[in-house]
C-alpha cells in the first residue's frame, strides 16, 4: 500500500512560497536600475500583482467543480508552479519594459495565488477535527515564515553579487519544486460531476449578507485601501542615502523576525481583547510609530547624531510587528463573521475584497506622487522629493479614515469569552456574540 505523504509534503509547499520572497529586494532595484520605471509605474505593478490574489474564489470554484482526470487538486497545483516559474523566468530574460513586467507579474502572481488556494483546500479537507486543523495550520504558517526568514538576508546580498536578473532565475526555480511535490501528493480520484450546487451556494451566500457582514466588509476594504507611499519612499532612501541591496536585505531580516514577534505577542497578550478596542489603539499606534520615517525625510537623524541607516532600522523594528498585529485581527474578524454553510465561500470573498483594497491603496499612492510631482532622477530631469513629506503625511493620516466605522463592527468574541462588563453592555445594546458555529478556518 502506497504511503500517504501529503501531510508531510504540504508544509514544504508553504516553505517554497515563503522562499520566493528572495526576489523582494531584487524587484525594487530591478524596476529602478534596470527598467528605469517611474514611481507611478512601480505602484501600478504593485497593484497588478495583487489582482491574481483578488480572484481567489474563482480558483476555488474551478478546482472544486472541474476535476481534471478525476483529480481536483493535483493538476492545478502542478500547473501553479509552472505559471509562477514562467513569470520569474520572464523577468530574468526577455522583460525590458513596463509592458513586459506587467505580463510577468501577472503570471507569477497567478501561479502563487493558485498554489495558495489549492494547498489551503487540501489542508481544509484534512482538518477533520480541531486538533488536526490546529496542527496543520500552525505548521503551514510556521513553514511560510521560516522560508521567508531564511532568504531575507540573501535577498539583498545576491542582488549585489549576481544581479537582479539572476536572482529571478533562482526565484523561478523554486515554484518548480511545488510542481514536483504535486506529483507525490495523494488524492482520491472523483468523477467529473459537479461537486456542489452553485445555485444552492449562491442562495445561502445571499441570505448570509446581513448588516454585520456588509459593514464588516466595508470596514475591511476601507482599512486596506488607504493610500501608501512605499514605492516613493524606497526610491528616496536609495537616491538620497545610497541604501544598498545588502542593507535592504538586513532590513528584511529584521522585518521577518519582528513580524514573528508580533504574532507571538498577539497570541500571548491580545487574542482575547475586543477587536474594536484593539483596532482603535492600532490606528493610534500606526500614526505615532510612523515618526522614524519622517526622521529620514526631515533629517532628524542629523540632530540626534545618528545615521540614516539607524533610523531605517528603528522604523522596521516598530512597524513590522505592528503590521502583523494589525493584520491578525482582520483575519479573526473575517473568520468569526463567516456564517455556517458558506464559510469557505464567504472567507474567500472577504479575503479577495481585502486584496482589492491593496490594489486601491497602491493606485492611491501612485495618484499622490503624481499630483505632488514626486519622482526619481530620469534622463535630463533631476530627482524631486521636495513634496515627499506631504505624500507620506497623507498616507499616514489616512489611517484614521476607518476609525468612525469601528463601532459598526460586530462583537467577535463568543459569549463565554466576554468579561461581565462586556456581556452586560452587549445585552443592553441587544447585541450578542457570534455563535461558536460561525467560526471558520483562518486560511
Amino acid at each position: 500500500m502506497k504511503k500517504d505523504l501529503t501531510n508531510f509534503l504540504i508544509p514544504f509547499v508553504y516553505f517554497i512560497a515563503g522562499a520566493t520572497t528572495i526576489a523582494g529586494v531584487a524587484t525594487t532595484f530591478y524596476y529602478k536600475e534596470d527598467l528605469h520605471l517611474t514611481i507611478e509605474q512601480v505602484a501600478i505593478l504593485s497593484s497588478i500583482s495583487v489582482i491574481p490574489w483578488s480572484i481567489k474564489p474563482l480558483y476555488g470554484l474551478l478546482s472544486d467543480r472541474l476535476p481534471l482526470r478525476g483529480l481536483r487538486r493535483k493538476p492545478y497545483l502542478f500547473v501553479s508552479g509552472i505559471f509562477a516559474a514562467l513569470g520569474y523566468f520572464s523577468l530574468a530574460t526577455w522583460v525590458t519594459s513596463f509592458a513586459g513586467a506587467f505580463v510577468a507579474v501577472l503570471l507569477s502572481g497567478l501561479g502563487l495565488a493558485l498554489a495558495d488556494v489549492i494547498v489551503d483546500g487540501i489542508v481544509a479537507e484534512r482538518s477533520r477535527t480541531q486538533v488536526e486543523a490546529g496542527k496543520l495550520q500552525s505548521i503551514c504558517r510556521a513553514s511560510l515564515m521560516v522560508g521567508a526568514l531564511l532568504v531575507a538576508y540573501l535577498s539583498g546580498v545576491l542582488v549585489e553579487a549576481i544581479g537582479a536578473r539572476n536572482v529571478f532565475f533562482i526565484t523561478g526555480a523554486l515554484p518548480l519544486f511545488t510542481t514536483l511535490l504535486s506529483l507525490l501528493l495523494t488524492e482520491e480520484a472523483k468523477d467529473g460531476a459537479l461537486i456542489f450546487s452553485l445555485r444552492e451556494t449562491w442562495t445561502k451566500f445571499k441570505a448570509a449578507l446581513t448588516p454585520a457582514i456588509l459593514w464588516s466588509a466595508f470596514f475591511l476594504f476601507l482599512w486596506r485601501s488607504t493610500p501608501s507611499s512605499g514605492g516613493a519612499f524606497n526610491y528616496f532612501v536609495i537616491d538620497e542615502f545610497g541604501f544598498t541591496p545588502e542593507f535592504f536585505g538586513r532590513l528584511t531580516v529584521i522585518s521577518r523576525l519582528m513580524a514573528i514577534c508580533g504574532v507571538l505577542f498577539f497570541r500571548k497578550f491580545l487574542i482575547s481583547i475586543s477587536l474594536k478596542k484593539l483596532l482603535f489603539w492600532i490606528i493610534i499606534a500606526s500614526v505615532v510609530l510612523s515618526l522614524p520615517s519622517f526622521g529620514l525625510i526631515y533629517g532628524w537623524y542629523k540632530a540626534l547624531g545618528v545615521s540614516p541607516q539607524f533610523f531605517a532600522i528603528a522604523d522596521e523594528l516598530v512597524t513590522a510587528p505592528l503590521s502583523e498585529i494589525a493584520f491578525l485581527p482582520l483575519l479573526v474578524l473575517v473568520a468569526r463573521i463567516c456564517p455556517k454553510g458558506v464559510e469557505a465561500t464567504m472567507f474567500a470573498v472577504l479575503a479577495s475584497l481585502m486584496n482589492i483594497g491593496l490594489v486601491v491603496s497602491d493606485l492611491g499612492g501612485a495618484f499622490l506622487v503624481n499630483m505632488f510631482d514626486v519622482h526619481q532622477a530620469m534622463e535630463g530631469v533631476a530627482a524631486n522629493y521636495e513634496n515627499l513629506d506631504t505624500v507620506v503625511w497623507i498616507a499616514v493620516l489616512s489611517s484614521f479614515l476607518p476609525m468612525p466605522f469601528l463601532w459598526l463592527l460586530p462583537e467577535t468574541r463568543a459569549q463565554s469569552e466576554l468579561v461581565p462588563e462586556d456581556a452586560g453592555i452587549s445585552a443592553l445594546k441587544g447585541v450578542t456574540a457570534i455563535p461558536e458555529s460561525a467560526k471558520s478556518e483562518i486560511l
